[in-house]
């Protein structure tokens, strides 16, 4: 149950993606400013964070964290099919993506409460690898199916909603089935060696700038690439983003073991570089320079935000990691939905190059208040004591 939980989830993160490789289409279609496709990338990040918030304050007891999945994913299949009306009328769009947005904010939460439940702490960031993983399935593979399949802005969706339906099908439960044993209480941390609360807020930190990164990599960069270099087929305008987030992947996994070794400062630097890189590379037109800028930047993206989660979950039962988890993607995500927004709206005044320079900075800022509250090196471990509630 804990592996296909988490390809639930992966599945949910790939619909909401799959539009990204199509805004350059999208932009033709509709004649979207920076600023309008900015708001198109956002909305689902409103829908995420206000469904993650109802769900913590106003849990029901009356759907478990599978039945809550199962749902998750069939509104993720209704998406699809309100993408498609959106390839000929643009409320279609907006509904589409309101909708992805809700089957995130429901998918987050139950699948790291099934899958730590089922997998144990190895599953702990399994949240934060799934949404990388998902983030980057579904661009590269939106932009390939874009470029392969005939009528790609209603194609490429068909294709997910028969994926989404193939693991609803295997989520449903086959019958009776027998009761599971209790799980042995899991001990959580001691306060004289656990996080404290200024560690929370640098790893809340980190979680805003990993998402706001790749929110404003993803929603504005395949557009002003095919602008400054005319003739970019959509999966080209999309390599940028599936190069920043293939290596945000790699760099998770080779942290995975050690990922609570790491600082905030080490993680803050390639998300800074990275951004200025592209800056500069869309600026003077520079493929090369903006593949680096891509990887560097996707160095610090991955396990930014694995470590955040990492540390706001360290040592929680199943239940509880899931509100927490719930809690840290509301403010990642609604960060990046501002901070998406906010880069598009500058940029009508100036442009995406200097936009994407301007948030460099403030990631140079907000990555020095997250070193300050890191502080020096921190004892963890976990004890024996009974778990508190």
């Amino acid at each position: 149950m804990g592996a296909l939980a988490v390809a639930g989830f992966v599945v949910v993160i790939v619909g909401v993606n799959l539009p990204n490789p199509l805004v350059p289409l999208y932009t033709e279609r509709y004649d979207l400013t920076p600023l309008a496709q900015s708001v198109l990338f956002s909305l689902y990040l409103l829908a995420l964070v206000a469904t993650l918030v109802t769900v913590i304050r106003r849990p029901s007891p009356r759907l478990s964290p599978r039945t809550t999945l199962i749902v998750a994913l069939a509104l993720s299949a209704v998406t699809d099919l309100l993408m498609v009306w959106g390839s000929q009328m643009f409320a279609g769009l907006v509904a589409g993506r309101l909708a992805a947005g809700v089957s995130v904010g429901l998918a987050t939460g139950s699948a790291a409460t099934l899958a730590l439940a089922a997998l144990g702490e190895r599953a702990r960031t399994v949240v934060a690898s799934g949404a990388v993983i998902g983030s980057l399935a579904g661009n590269l593979g939106g932009g390939l199916l874009g470029v392969l399949l005939p009528a790609p802005s209603s194609t490429v969706f068909a294709v997910h909603l028969v994926v989404a339906l193939t693991v609803v099908a295997g989520l449903l439960p086959a019958g009776r089935t027998p009761a599971a044993a209790p799980a042995a209480a899991e001990p959580e941390t001691d306060g004289r060696y656990g996080y404290r609360p200024r560690h929370r807020r640098a790893a809340l930190l980190l979680g805003a700038m990993s998402w706001s990164t790749a929110g404003v990599v993803l929603a504005l960069v395949p557009t002003s690439l095919r602008t400054v270099l005319p003739g970019v087929s959509l999966l080209e305008a999309v390599l940028p983003g599936g190069v920043f987030l293939a290596s945000a992947w790699a760099a998770q996994a080779a942290c995975r073991s050690r990922i609570l070794q790491l600082r905030a400062w080490q993680l803050s630097v390639p998300l800074v570089v990275g951004m200025a890189l592209i800056a500069v590379a869309l600026d003077q037109g520079r493929w090369w320079l903006l593949l680096a800028g891509a990887v560097i930047g996707g160095l610090g993206q991955g396990p930014a935000y694995s470590l955040g989660l990492a540390t706001v979950t360290f040592g929680l039962r199943a239940g509880r990691q899931g509100r927490a988890t719930s809690w840290y993607a509301a403010v990642a995500y609604g960060a990046c939905g501002v901070v998406t927004t906010a880069i598009g709206a500058y940029a009508l005044q100036t442009s995406v190059p200097a936009a994407i320079a301007t948030l460099a900075a403030g990631l140079a800022v907000a990555g020095l208040s997250a070193a300050a509250f890191a502080g020096a090196p921190q004892r963890i471990h976990l004890t024996a004591r009974p778990a508190t509630a």
